[in-house]
């Protein structure tokens, strides 16, 4: 029996497809979460609009961290002084497999009422910067990019990095969304408990010959870079999280009359690189009178912010254990 359209989808999600505009020297990446998402922002108590701020940095965090073709760990992280004062992700490159891991977490003002607040990008960030960190391993060295938050959203930051530090024009589109069902005999969906999806398109004008334009520079927009950037920004948030629209069906909807090649999917999967045994052994280089003061009940007791898993442990397997 052929795949439907709600197979094909259901296959796409949790992975990223590369993909190239023939004849425009325009590279780019599309990547659709569903479950990973969900089970990244479900594992915490966020209000919604930190948990879609946190959606899109994983979007994000995937479609740069694919680009590695080694087995290294991409790192992205915003800090600020707005309610949403930090948004840390990563992606482990795993590139034999040619695959991903990805985990994230948000730091909020849980006083805040958000309810009644600013939910705009700058009104829930604030002013501050965006890092994006490459570590290769120990014999390499580490590479870190750092800029100005500059934008009115998380994909306007990123798009800023690459036209100042990298000179790569770059165009970024990201989207989050809940997906909920409508209770049978109702019109509407319920207010609560959706699905959370997410979704999101990198395209780089990428010449044989590079630009290597100066900071300050203006870029002379080439007409097929403008036009496949027009194109790209034709695509809805809901195309882009719609888990009936595999990303295949998108790029040819967008691209086709251009030529659009797609290449070898990426699979992505959550991956927490916390570990009960990480833990204790960095809790064993503590002195007892130093353990002694992070006892509580009788316990010590961590927690890990990126999966929330609890680790408690007893002063005596960790001083005599």
């Amino acid at each position: 029996m052929p795949a439907t359209v709600t197979d094909i989808a259901i296959l796409d999600d949790d992975r990223i497809v590369p993909f190239a505009v023939e004849g425009a020297d325009v590279r780019g990446r599309v990547v659709r979460l569903g479950p990973l998402v969900n089970d990244v922002l479900r594992r915490h108590d966020y209000p919604q609009p930190v948990s879609a701020l946190l959606g899109e940095a994983l979007a994000l965090t995937a479609l740069l961290g694919s680009a590695l073709k080694f087995d290294g760990i991409f790192s992205l992280q915003t800090k600020s002084d707005g309610p949403v004062s930090a948004l840390i992700a990563d992606y482990v490159s795993h590139a034999k497999s040619g695959s991903g891991t990805l985990r994230g977490y948000a730091i909020y003002d849980k006083d805040r009422d958000f309810g009644n607040a600013d939910l705009s990008f700058r009104g829930l960030i604030g002013a501050g910067h965006f890092a994006m960190t490459i570590d290769q391993g120990k014999q390499m060295e580490r590479y870190q990019g750092i800029v100005a938050l500059e934008g009115d959203s998380l994909a306007a930051c990123a798009q800023a990095y690459f036209q100042t530090s990298e000179q790569i024009p770059t165009a970024i589109h990201l989207a989050v969304s809940q997906l909920f069902e409508r209770p049978q005999g109702r019109d509407a969906p319920t207010a609560t408990g959706g699905a959370w999806r997410a979704g999101g398109m990198l395209i780089q004008y990428l010449p044989k010959s590079r630009l290597n334009l100066p900071p300050d520079a203006e870029f002379d927009e080439p007409e097929d870079w403008r036009r496949s950037r027009m194109l790209m920004e034709t695509a809805t948030d809901l195309e882009l999280t719609d888990p009936a629209i595999a990303s295949e069906t998108l790029l040819y909807q967008l691209f086709h009359e251009d030529g659009v090649r797609v290449f070898e999917p990426q699979a992505l999967k959550f991956g927490c690189r916390c570990s009960r045994l990480r833990l204790e052994n960095v809790l064993r280089q503590y002195s007892r009178e130093t353990l002694s003061e992070l006892v509580e009940d009788g316990k010590i007791s961590a927690n890990c912010e990126f999966c929330n898993a609890d680790y408690h442990f007893d002063m005596e397997e960790l001083v005599t254990g």
